[in-house]
């Protein structure tokens, strides 16, 4: 398979719109939105024209953010003062937030290996050879992970010891695809993932039996689907770069809808309603059949990781910025630009409680009160 280089795959994912709809402005508040508690600057050394570019994401539980570093490392601070808990450093760099659960954190690298640590201490549990770079959150459930890998593969393991239970290899044909791999989703014991051949699948948790495949993206070039699958009303909603935003029977996998949107990243669900955020830079508010309710052109950029924090959405983009906006699409509240001309988001947002955390493609981890 020929695959597609990264720089490539980032500003094939991202293109600016060309709208020239004026964004709502800014609601002038007494009271700063976005209030930084503490930055740090990760980025590593490097030439000039040549910026290394972050795609990770931070995770946080219990008071401590963990981020992995472009070195190889995965660095554990406390959230309230950013002072360091941990640090070790493991051969290549992160492209996916960790997992955290009981007292371990688990994350994978581009080298293709899964580490387990005590997420107090640092100090390891096991690591796993999975042969191929982890691009995507391990998913927990039952005492199991469950990590897709680049080379479209699925593996579980015990959550504790690291043993590997079962895998699934998928065969894609196509001689180009995004190379981005979508996070698994566990519902009603079925591991249901979306894949590089325009498939999304389903498989029995316990044993890894395929349960059932469906066809939602046509095409023989980038048709991955590579949104994370979530659940609205006991229905599968899947999207991709190529096709349109697609709903699943989760029981057989027969398309119920499509939807003319087309999304990078997976929708915010909130209560009963979906929140899309487009390539376009559009905020879409759809009711719980699904209809659309309400639109607000918030952003130029394309849009990216969206999160409801302090009653608001915070949704970031590939300009750089993070914009707060009131839960219903009103109005903007308050923007926050990463101060860098080559900034974006690329990974996703994190939260716990009143903390927000958020990295930019210039290396840089903010967290905000």
């Amino acid at each position: 398979m020929k695959a597609v280089h990264s720089l490539f795959i980032l500003s094939s994912l991202f293109l600016v719109s060309c709208s020239t709809a004026l964004r709502p402005k800014p609601v002038l508040s007494e009271k700063k939105f976005f209030s930084a508690r503490w930055i740090k600057n990760l980025d590593v050394s490097h030439s000039t024209g040549n910026l290394p570019i972050g795609l990770q994401s931070p995770a946080i539980a219990e008071g401590i953010v963990y981020i992995g570093h472009n070195t190889g490392t995965m660095k554990a601070f406390d959230i309230v003062n950013g002072r360091s808990v941990w640090e070790e450093t493991d051969p290549g760099g992160f492209h996916a937030p960790a997992e955290v659960f009981d007292k371990l954190v688990v994350y994978g690298n581009v080298e293709g290996r899964l580490f387990a640590r005590d997420r107090f201490s640092g100090k390891l549990v096991y690591n796993v050879d999975l042969g191929s770079a982890i691009e995507s959150k391990p998913v927990y459930e039952k005492g199991r992970l469950i990590v897709h890998t680049r080379n479209h593969k699925i593996v579980c393991l015990d959550a504790v010891t690291g043993k590997i239970l079962w895998a699934y290899k998928r065969s894609v044909p196509f001689l180009t695809t995004l190379q981005r791999v979508s996070t698994p989703l566990v519902y009603k014991n079925k591991v249901i993932v979306g894949f590089a051949d325009g498939y999304v699948a389903a498989f029995t948790l316990e044993e890894g039996v395929i349960s059932w495949e469906s066809r939602v993206v046509l095409g023989k070039k980038f048709i991955d689907v590579d949104t994370h699958p979530i659940i609205i009303n006991d229905m599968i909603l899947v999207g991709s770069q190529s096709g349109p935003l697609t709903v699943l029977d989760p029981k057989n996998g027969l398309i119920q809808r499509r939807l003319k949107f087309q999304i990078a990243r997976a929708p915010l669900i909130i209560k009963d309603k979906v929140i899309l955020g487009t390539t376009d830079g559009e905020l879409v508010l759809l009711d719980s059949k699904l209809g659309v309710e309400k639109k607000l052109k918030v952003s130029s950029d394309a849009l990216t990781s969206i999160i409801e924090w302090k009653k608001h959405l915070v949704v970031g983009t590939t300009g750089g910025r993070l914009i707060a906006v009131d839960l219903n699409l009103n109005e903007v509240r308050e923007e926050f630009y990463f101060g860098h001309s080559t900034s974006a988001l690329f990974g996703d947002l994190a939260k716990e409680g009143d903390t927000l955390a958020a990295y930019s493609s210039r290396n840089r981890l903010y967290v905000f009160r």
